[in-house]
């Protein structure tokens, strides 16, 4: 759809800027229609945060989330899951002992919701993937609850680690993904980030 859209808004050269280009683009540049440029730095040079991947019991993964929420608790916390329902659910939980807020594609005052979460220094944010891109909420760590679920392909995994360590004040920030299997996407997740992160080493050398 958005490609669409450009295709009909846009006049003369069209430039995309994208951390996960799409099959769409990948074809287009193979067939030599367009050409690539790759930027392996973001713009205040540090590099991007590398996400820790744990693998366990779903029991076990949820007092992970406790510990992870507990030392993170002076930073913004973004809690990204593969469901509404588990997003409600871990709302529900955890809104009976600390404030925090919910975001699905479901939620109708969803600005109202954003903008709640950045007025405070250590909030926490329970969100599906409407979330992984074009949010940028300073100094916040991320973590991707079920990250190994059907739902979460590559990109959407590079994007919600993208939520971290976005600002020239604050470039560094915390990454957890956490799995009750081991998964092939967070691993490939893992190794692209630290391709981009080595590339950029090699060519400040």
């Amino acid at each position: 759809m958005l490609h669409g859209i450009a295709r009909v808004s846009c006049r003369g050269h069209t430039i995309y800027l994208t951390a996960t280009p799409d099959d769409y683009l990948l074809e287009e540049v193979r067939q030599g229609r367009m050409k690539c440029l790759t930027l392996y730095s973001r713009p205040h040079g540090q590099p991007l945060p590398e996400p820790r991947i744990r693998v366990w019991p779903l029991p076990v993964l949820l007092v992970m989330l406790v510990r992870w929420l507990i030392r993170c608790r002076k930073h913004p916390r973004m809690v990204f899951v593969p469901t509404v329902r588990m997003a409600c659910i871990l709302h529900g939980l955890f809104s009976r002992i600390i404030p925090c807020e919910v975001c699905t594609g479901e939620s109708t005052d969803r600005d109202e919701i954003i903008q709640r979460f950045r007025t405070k220094k250590n909030g926490i944010i329970f969100s599906t993937t409407v979330l992984e891109r074009g949010v940028t909420v300073e100094r916040a760590d991320i973590c991707v609850f079920r990250a190994d679920h059907d739902v979460f392909d590559g990109s959407a995994l590079i994007q919600m680690a993208g939520r971290a360590g976005r600002s020239f004040s604050f470039p560094h920030g915390d990454v957890l993904f956490l799995c009750t299997e081991r998964s092939r996407i967070c691993e490939q997740c893992l190794q692209r980030i630290q391709e981009a992160n080595n590339h950029a080493v090699s060519l400040v050398r």
